[in-house]
């Protein structure tokens, strides 16, 4: 006997497909210059249909017919509150703890210890880092784990890292420090336990950070493409990995001589591995794999 289908209040019938929207070409100009004004990020002409399925949400949310009424209700009087969500859905968060493994190593086995043995020389026992792009927190925990386990028996250092991102769900997330089971594979089980609490929630395994390492971490929401970056405190290295894709040559070169002004003299610059800072070689040197010196 086949299934009844029944209706539901104001909507079609259970069961059936989501509307689907066409994303007109001028449309999609519109909202590439107004995620270009607002983020620096630019969207190439192969991003439509994925600007099309990430939010077609949103439309359906705010019950709206097409591109033309969601471009209309962003310049309307809660345009600013729906800019937020839109960057949010468009913007890419790919992170896993551990990712390219090789910038943690060089970590462990060079940066730190140089900024150790300086530090002992001259009585600065602080240690400020940057992870800009930080996503949903994968990367910031696994400096800070690393970090944690190189300090731990070195007294009197303090170690603290600035997390930042657009999106502001992820530094939720992020500030959370709740994973599921399965994205804590990377992480070693002597590490896993040591700062990471076994938590279940009906039938799912989660992991949550422990207090020790989410009080090294201070969250915030940061656009790359402000004017300056006014930081108190010059920064011993940098991580800012699969962010530069996103934006143009010339949006590349600002940023990098702006963060070029935030790392301290000796202090590093880690990118992504399909990421060069060719293009300002005059401000940082090759040292390994995409790891930068600050010249």
């Amino acid at each position: 006997m086949p299934f009844e289908q029944k209706k539901q209040s104001g909507g079609g019938p259970v069961g059936s497909l989501p509307p689907t929207f066409e994303l007109k070409p001028r449309e999609y100009d519109a909202i590439r210059v107004l995620v270009k004004e607002k983020t620096g990020i630019s969207l190439g002409l192969h991003k439509r249909d994925l600007v099309v399925s990430r939010l077609a949400k949103r439309l359906r949310a705010l019950g709206l017919s097409g591109f033309e009424q969601y471009l209309d209700f962003l310049q309307g009087p809660e345009g600013a509150d729906e800019l937020v969500q839109m960057i949010n859905r468009i913007t890419t968060n790919k992170t896993d703890f551990f990712r390219e493994k090789h910038h943690f190593d060089f970590l462990n086995d060079t940066l730190l210890p140089s900024i150790y043995q300086a530090g002992e020389a001259s009585g600065q026992r602080k240690v400020r880092a940057w992870s800009a792009g930080c996503s949903s927190g994968e990367e910031p925990y696994t400096i800070c784990m690393v970090a944690a386990e190189f300090f731990q028996n070195k007294p009197g250092w303090d170690f603290k890292l600035l997390a930042t991102d657009l999106d502001t769900t992820m530094l939720q997330k992020g500030s959370a420090g709740v994973y599921e089971g399965r994205l804590l594979e990377p992480v070693p089980r002597n590490l896993l336990t040591k700062y990471f609490n076994r938590v279940k929630r009906g039938n799912d395994i989660f992991f949550e950070a422990k207090e020790s390492l989410r009080s090294m971490i201070t969250f915030r929401k940061f656009n790359l493409m402000y004017p300056s970056y006014p930081l108190k405190i010059p920064m011993d290295f940098i991580f800012c990995r699969n962010v530069l894709i996103y934006f143009d040559q010339q949006d590349k070169i600002d940023i990098m001589t702006k963060f070029h002004e935030t790392i301290k003299p000796g202090g590093y610059m880690f990118v992504g591995h399909s990421e060069s800072l060719m293009m300002v070689r005059n401000l940082y040197k090759h040292v390994g794999t995409t790891v930068y010196l600050r010249v």
